[in-house]
């Protein structure tokens, strides 16, 4: 019984699933008109959510949809609230509480869309559930479990994960801090990208037009090609690196991982006893 906890509590607090969407007994709209005025960056929590944005010139913006419970009682503890602090106004979906639920039928959550401004910095704070981002100035996501997704930014986009996935497609530059045990997609890069380091997940980068830095690869892999400068890396531990197509590559120094190369003219890579 002591092992089997950890499973029931998981399937307690899932986000909406297929399964979880045969049991909508209770629903309700949640809504909130963005207060942006002064507002420089707009902050959404996820939570265990999921929400859509899309970056609009539009001068009202708001977001909207529909929360979903096993009960009135864990239907009434979601909510869609916004707070300012300074100039960010911080718009967040909370709620249920987590609560263990042997029968595994407990379970709420929210599918909310809505559009925010192609102007402002757009920060994602995503937990177990998923982020879609469409345009904007510039962007920032920290993913904990979750999944997000950011197209066509036309500015830098900075990211830290740790068990989920980010894809951005689209970005004027890529700034990633940190990959737990996550994954890092990234393509059509119009500047520099770098990476602080690289846990047990993978990086993989397709297109960027500028140099591509990796301070350091555990155990897991970076994989970049049709990088248009030089391909710089601190370290790499028992993890792999692969880069195809690149000014130039240059590794510091090496454990007992791979370091594969094609189509890169300049290479300096640590000798292998």
């Amino acid at each position: 019984m002591k092992n089997l906890l950890p499973i029931l509590l998981c399937l307690s607090l899932a986000p909406a699933t297929a399964l979880a969407e045969k049991r909508c007994e209770h629903s309700a709209g949640r809504a909130v008109q963005l207060d942006l005025e002064g507002v420089r960056t707009v902050r959404v929590e996820t939570g265990q959510h999921l929400v859509r944005l899309a970056a609009s010139a539009s001068g009202q913006h708001r977001i909207d949809g529909r929360a979903c419970a096993s009960s009135a009682a864990l239907l009434d503890e979601l909510e869609l609230v916004q707070q300012r602090q300074g100039d960010t106004l911080v718009v967040s979906a909370r709620g249920p509480a987590p609560r263990l639920n042997l029968t595994g039928r407990s379970h709420g959550w929210m599918e909310l869309s809505g559009t925010v401004p192609d102007d402002v910095l757009v920060q994602l704070v995503v937990g177990s559930g998923d982020a879609i981002l469409d345009g904007g100035a510039a962007a920032s996501v920290d993913v904990g479990s979750g999944d997000a997704r950011l197209r066509g930014i036309r500015g830098a986009v900075t990211a830290k994960v740790g068990s989920g996935d980010i894809e951005v497609a689209g970005a004027g530059a890529l700034k990633v801090l940190s990959i737990g045990s996550g994954d890092v997609e990234a393509r059509d890069i119009g500047g520099d990208v770098e990476v602080g380091s690289i846990g047990s997940g993978d990086f993989e980068l397709e297109g960027a037009r500028g140099d591509v830095g990796i301070g350091s690869i555990g155990s897991g892999d970076a994989s970049l090609a049709r990088a248009g400068g030089t391909v710089r890396v601190g370290s790499v531990g028992s993890g792999d690196l692969e880069v195809r197509g690149a000014a130039a590559l240059k590794v510091d120094s090496g454990g007992s991982g791979d370091v594969r190369h094609r189509d890169v003219p300049r290479v300096d890579v640590p000798r292998r006893d």
